[in-house]
């Protein structure tokens, strides 16, 4: 038997589909758990009336106390061999537990996971784990996984995404790392389970296949923070209780360093929020030659170029001469002002800001960038800033933050 745990709070929009695609799988020895968090908007009687049609749904209402309580709670009320996740915002393709359990017991291996699409209802993305597929052991876990398990050979590149909804566990290698979770750690929930259970396996099994869909809606994605000092100590809380986690497991494997440059990665997107002083400097953070006042063409409109562009809307630091991405179709759907690069040749600029925090497909852009345009122009993140003593002090991530 699976048990899958869904963690629920105020998704009434999308909850019917969350569940309809758990009843609808495949593979049917499930126990679906609904954990209602305290829901205001209906989720409580959608629950209900689910209950009602199929035996297999257990349904737990509670008051609210985050996803990690919540996660918890699923997990104190499994009864299944194996755990699963699912968000109740999100959907899973019919066969995904059948794919997954059928490798779990021909591999016999602790933990299997697949890719992922990442769902806009406007653009799909397919994001596999940087890691190709197959049966890792002990053995290879150390030597070729846990080295890049965070990080991998650049910044920024996943080795194991970091979700606990892209994965099916045998309940014995799971509960313990979920119940250790702080329940401080408001963000960055997944990673505070994921990587302790992991360094803490004997065996997994990566698929390249894609069964579940993580859906991102434009405002979850650029969210507004009305407390900016709130969300610093939620970082904080997550990178020390983590930070001391992976201590405790560091004979196995140290990850300590993967640690902060995930951490680094998590809130480089959220600079204006959590980087005390940046509207102060003379340039635009991360970008060092791009200085106060000039006139930029923004290229990328991802979660990282979504913020900064709201950043500089709101603040008028720089002024946005042009918003552009190649699939400013879709994003244009979403509501998004964003225009084709075919515009770029148009436009007067000071300097072109190549939004994106994953190196490869940067480095990749930058070179086309400097084929077209001046390249005195065309500006990356600069990531040796980022880790310099000043930005980490300055993100909360050292003794002598402020």
């Amino acid at each position: 038997m699976i048990s899958v745990i869904v963690p629920i709070y105020n998704v009434k929009a999308y909850l019917s589909q969350c569940i309809e695609s758990l009843l609808c799988q495949t593979y049917t020895d499930l126990e679906i758990i609904l954990v209602d968090d305290g829901s205001t908007d209906g989720c409580a009687d959608i629950c209900e009336e689910y209950g009602k049609k199929d035996s297999r749904i257990v349904i737990i209402h509670r008051e609210n106390g985050g996803l990690v309580s919540a996660r918890k709670a699923g997990v104190k009320a499994a009864r299944g061999t194996y755990i699963a996740y699912v968000d109740g915002d999100d959907w899973i393709e019919p066969d995904m537990y059948q794919r997954m359990y059928q490798k779990m017991t021909e591999e016999r291996t602790d933990i299997v996971m697949c890719g992922h699409y990442q769902d806009t209802g406007a653009a799909v993305k397919k994001v596999l784990h940087g890691i190709p597929e197959g049966r890792y052991g002990k053995e290879e876990l150390v030597r070729d996984v846990y080295p890049r398990m965070l990080v991998n050979e650049s910044f920024f590149e996943w080795g194991i995404y970091v979700g606990v909804w892209d994965k099916l566990y045998r309940k014995e290698c799971l509960e313990r790392y979920q119940y250790e979770v702080d329940e401080r750690v408001t963000i960055g929930e997944d990673a505070a389970c994921i990587y302790p259970c992991l360094l803490n396996a004997e065996s997994i099994y990566v698929m390249e296949d894609c069964f579940y869909h993580y859906r991102q809606t434009l405002s979850s994605m650029v969210k507004q923070i009305p407390d900016r000092e709130l969300e610093r100590e939620k970082f904080r809380i997550l990178y020390e209780t983590v930070e001391k986690s992976l201590e405790k497991y560091a004979g196995i494997f140290d990850l300590r360093q993967q640690w902060k440059t995930y951490m680094l990665f998590a809130m480089l997107p959220r600079t204006d929020s959590l980087y005390r002083g940046c509207e102060n400097l003379d340039f635009l953070f991360p970008f060092s030659g791009v200085k106060k006042g000039e006139r930029i063409v923004l290229y990328c409109a991802g979660l990282y170029g979504q913020r900064i562009y709201h950043f500089l809307k709101k603040t008028g630091f720089c002024s946005v001469a042009a918003w552009v991405d190649r699939n400013y179709k879709e994003l244009g759907s979403m509501g998004l002002p964003v225009e084709s690069p075919e515009v770029i040749p148009g436009v007067s600029y000071d300097a072109i800001v190549i939004a994106n925090t994953y190196e490869r497909s940067r480095k990749a852009l930058y070179q086309e960038l400097i084929g077209k345009y001046p390249k005195e122009k065309v500006h990356m993140p600069d990531v040796e800033l980022i880790f310099s003593e000043e930005s980490m002090k300055a993100f909360g991530l050292t003794e002598n933050a402020g």
